[in-house]
């Protein structure tokens, strides 16, 4: 099969390349390190915030990707709190996750960074 080329193989010379998506944004739009980081701290600077732990570092970019706010410790314990009933058999009972609010609901992050939605 004979493919058709409308371009020349490095492209078209000073495009930007191909149009970004939804899961891809610019890079002009896209947050750098260091200021999701700074939003992440200010989250944990305000007063009334409920964090009883020491987050890991994980558990902060979890919450930076996600533009997560009003953060709060969450007792990974089924005495104390919910978890989901389909746990793995390496879940880290008794430890604490980070819950966080963000755009598309709450989220608990794990130690580890894996999360679960409540």
């Amino acid at each position: 099969m004979h493919w058709k080329r409308t371009t020349a193989p490095d492209g078209i010379p000073g495009s930007p390349g191909p149009p970004s998506t939804a899961d891809d944004p610019p890079a002009s739009r896209r947050a750098s390190g260091v200021s999701a980081a700074l939003q992440v701290a200010c989250e944990f600077a305000r007063p009334g915030v409920r964090v009883h732990h020491r987050p890991t570092l994980a558990q902060l970019r979890a919450m930076a990707v996600l533009d997560g706010h009003s953060p709060a410790s969450y007792p990974l314990d089924p005495a104390v709190s919910w978890l989901p009933e389909s746990l793995p058999a390496d879940f880290p009972h008794g430890s604490v996750g980070l819950r966080f609010a963000h755009a598309g609901g709450e989220l608990v992050t794990l130690p580890d960074g894996w999360s679960f939605s409540l």
